[in-house]
């Protein structure tokens, strides 16, 4: 994979917010008739079914220690958006997005806990105060909407938590298939008792299916394509404009208004995200981060997507726990069905990936392979041969996660944007 993200990356990530955003506006639509509870259940099984066919996980395959941490998954995610779904119910979808992104700018500050950190943090909760106190145009924003939000927010935090745990004991991505599962069984004894009779009209349940594929399929699919090249800041930094994405979608299909002081509030709220998740490489160039930069490891590492949102310092920790290997012409580095417990960075030279014999494509120096493999486990999809001497920098799954250990924040900055891409699913 290459490390210098392209625009269409962006553009896709750009279409998969709006995708989302208009996927909820669409079920909001349908409140009236079918009730928030069942609209929600109803997207969730869409969304559930689609992704399971997707991913094909095998229940069977779980133990009672993996078991345990999916159902938490399940229920969390669940929590979240029944909550954010009865928040949208009663408030404009903009102030609802813009609070919901309240839960995970509270873990990535809690994995950094900088000043600069502390200060995004108050600018959040100062917008957040704006959103509570501030009216609407049409009056006052009613209480238990803003309450339904928070609510959501809070199991938002909760998710990404226990996805860490998820992400530690279960490898590859079956784990979240039968999260989403369990997430539609929990909503549906609450789909069923509040249901309103409009929810039998086949009319609105093709508006609800269409909602789920919009907010669950759709943006999902765009943004696996986006991150094979987008670094995970710059990921996180488009992502916190999304409440201005969700007040746009509330104007157009809703016909919401909001007044200028909610306005500010969602502001002020897209600044600390902005800032929270966004890309930090610019701290890298001064002072005592320059110093931690010098080491050729470090400096390679820090052009990795995947990292890209992480300190100078910690930057420097992966550094120490990686390795140099200098690989002769047809060294094979992966092979396509092995386990996989490396992830790579090509310092020099070039490797070939293949699969099935056929050359898919070439990679030379900053480009990197094995992210799944250092994060979820699983096997290898290809086969990666050197194709002319070269300079390899391995970072083992052993050592990063015996650092993350050392220092969890680093797993938090990063599976806090991770956890991103299932906002509302």
């Amino acid at each position: 994979m290459t490390a210098r993200p392209p625009w269409r990356s962006v553009g896709l990530v750009l279409l998969a917010s709006t995708s989302l955003q208009v996927g909820l506006a669409v079920a909001a639509t349908t409140f009236d008739d079918a009730g928030a509870l069942s609209a929600v259940w109803i997207r969730s099984v869409v969304g559930a079914a689609l992704l399971t066919a997707y991913i094909r996980p095998n229940p069977r395959a779980f133990t009672k220690t993996q078991l345990g941490p999916i159902a938490a998954y399940g229920l969390a995610l669940a929590g979240m958006t029944m909550f954010a779904y009865l928040a949208i119910s009663k408030a404009p979808l903009g102030v609802v997005s813009a609070i919901l992104m309240l839960g995970p700018l509270a873990i990535a500050a809690w994995g950094n806990r900088s000043g600069l950190d502390l200060f995004l943090v108050g600018i959040a909760g100062a917008g957040a105060l704006t959103l509570c106190l501030a009216n609407g145009v049409g009056g006052g924003v009613d209480a238990g909407g803003l309450a339904f939000a928070f609510a959501a927010a809070v199991s938002f935090a909760a998710y990404i938590i226990v996805g860490k745990k998820v992400s530690q004991r279960v490898e590859g991505l079956g784990g979240l298939a039968v999260a989403l599962v369990i997430t539609a069984l929990i909503q549906t004894p609450f789909g069923i008792a509040f249901a309103q009779p409009g929810l039998r009209d086949l009319s609105v349940l093709a508006t609800l299916a269409l909602a789920g594929v919009m907010a669950t399929l759709i943006p999902f699919s765009l943004e696996a394509i986006a991150l094979r090249t987008l670094p995970m800041a710059t990921f996180g930094l488009l992502l916190a404009f999304e409440p201005a994405v969700a007040a746009l979608a509330g104007v157009v299909i809703r016909d919401e208004s909001l007044s200028g002081q909610q306005v500010l509030g969602i502001a002020l709220i897209i600044v600390a995200a902005a800032g929270s998740l966004g890309p930090r490489g610019w701290m890298r160039r001064f002072g005592p981060y320059a110093r931690d930069m010098a080491d050729p490891k470090a400096e390679a590492l820090s052009r990795v997507p995947l990292f890209s949102g992480l300190s100078a310092k910690e930057i420097a920790a992966l550094a120490a726990n990686t390795q140099e290997r200098i690989a002769d012409t047809g060294t094979v580095l992966t092979r396509e069905g092995d386990d996989g417990d490396e992830f790579f960075v090509i310092g020099a030279g070039a490797v070939a990936i293949t699969t099935e014999d056929r050359q898919l494509r070439q990679l030379g120096p900053g480009d990197y392979l094995g992210e799944i493999a250092i994060l979820f486990g699983g096997t290898r999809t290809a086969t990666a041969t050197v194709a002319e001497p070269a300079t390899v920098f391995v970072l083992g799954k052993a050592d990063f996660l015996a650092l993350l250990k050392e220092q969890p924040r680093i797993e938090d900055k990063i599976l806090a944007t991770v956890s991103e891409r299932m906002r509302y699913r």
